[in-house]
């Protein structure tokens, strides 16, 4: 398993532009997986539910925690982590000032266990380039093999083979 990841410019002190830009890594996902998908793969793993029971307790679990987020209580589902709640408000002069129309959003956090804290020691990288420069490749890649499928019987190739058996694109 590795982690696919690409190189972006990113501003240092984002907002302060003469401050400069330096590289940083972005991970890059193959897919975006959803509560089916997860399921399917549970289920792939030779468990006794079925991709049906698993979605059925995996709704009903965010259910369960929508519900005790919203009675003020942290939710600890051990190896997932801790799911809680923290306010976003503007701030009153003083206690007698404040009211509830201050609070302008409920953010639900989530606070990883050891398990997903330690994804680093376990993770291998991949560079597969930016997703513009994977998109080219494909569309040169595309172009190449469309060359070769209308090339004509006995026509020259268009491209030589080198000594090592790999296409020369020079």
């Amino acid at each position: 398993m590795s982690i696919p990841y690409s190189l972006v410019l990113r501003q240092i002190q984002p907002g302060e532009p003469e401050q400069g830009n330096k590289t940083f890594p972005a991970a890059q996902y193959a897919q975006n997986l959803n509560l089916n998908d997860m399921a399917k793969h549970m289920a792939s793993h030779g468990s006794k539910y079925s991709k049906g029971d698993i979605i059925a307790v995996a709704t009903q679990l965010v259910d369960c925690i929508r519900e005790q987020l919203l009675l003020g209580n942290r939710v600890n589902m051990g190896d997932l982590g801790t799911f809680y709640v923290s306010l976003k408000a503007k701030a009153a002069a003083n206690a007698e000032e404040f009211t509830t129309d201050l609070i302008k959003d409920v953010a639900v956090r989530w606070s990883p266990s050891q398990q997903f804290k330690s994804l680093k020691n376990e993770a291998t990288f991949t560079y597969v380039g930016s997703r513009e420069s994977q998109a080219e490749a494909r569309k040169a890649e595309k172009e190449r093999l469309n060359a070769l499928a209308t090339q004509q019987p006995g026509e020259e190739s268009p491209e030589e083979d080198d000594e090592q058996g790999g296409t020369n694109l020079e």
